[in-house]
């Protein structure tokens, strides 16, 4: 997927994730699981890879995902994790725009600032905190719009909402509006229509957006749907 680096964000105290294991993502990306040994880790967090061998390099946590602790077979997808949190700090943390063989068993994730670095540090917006929608295929249907089929990331919208279309979250192409949401990617067995898609509930692993957009090839897969937080 393409990756977007984001703002320096306020740093806790310090914090530590120890690299236990890498998945390769289908659209691009990785996910490495671990345990945060040390402080708070948020998602947006911009961090440095401590290699074993090699040198340092910046990604960005884009989302954070942990089981359930109430639900132990479910999973969910908070804003941050801490190593006093559920499962000891255990999760899983997705980072676009690198691949599985940038990261090794070993390596850790430190904060901006706390090891020097080897390439140069860059800005771009700041992901959107109440709707975040990875595009992972595009479908035009005649005479009612485009369907992107991907994956929630963060927050929650629903029928009628209108979002923001972009290669990175905050970086606007142009907008269009929800007609209909098809849940029936979703992990737990094809659900079918609802009303909303949230990153915490049954389309987090994957649905369909309806858009009143009908020219298909506006859209790209590996780019945004989101939602700007009002502040």
């Amino acid at each position: 997927m393409k990756l977007f680096s984001f703002k320096k964000q306020n740093q806790q105290a310090g914090f530590a994730f120890q690299i236990e294991d890498m998945f390769a993502l289908k659209n691009g990306g990785v996910v490495v699981a671990g345990q945060i040994t040390e402080g708070v880790l948020h998602q947006g967090e911009q961090t440095v890879c401590v290699p074993k061998t090699g040198n340092a390099f910046l990604c960005v946590i884009e989302s954070i995902e942990m089981p359930d602790p109430h639900h132990p077979e479910q999973y969910i997808h908070p804003s941050d994790a801490r190593a006093d949190g559920p499962w000891n700090g255990r999760c899983a943390l997705m980072i676009p725009d690198r691949s599985k063989s940038d990261f090794h068993p070993g390596d850790r994730l430190v904060p901006v600032g706390s090891v020097p670095l080897d390439e140069p540090q860059v800005t771009s917006p700041e992901p959107s905190q109440k709707f975040l929608f990875r595009i992972e295929h595009i479908f035009n249907i005649r005479n009612v719009g485009t369907a992107t089929a991907g994956t929630v990331l963060n927050g929650s919208a629903g029928i009628g909402d209108t979002v923001s279309f972009g290669h990175a979250p905050g970086e606007t192409v142009f907008s269009c509006k929800i007609k209909a949401i098809d849940g029936k990617g979703s992990i737990e067995g094809g659900i079918g229509p609802v009303d909303r898609a949230t990153a915490d509930g049954p389309c987090r692993y994957g649905c369909s957006l309806i858009l009143d957009e009908s020219d298909s090839q506006r859209f790209q897969t590996g780019s945004y749907l989101f939602i700007h937080e009002k502040r």
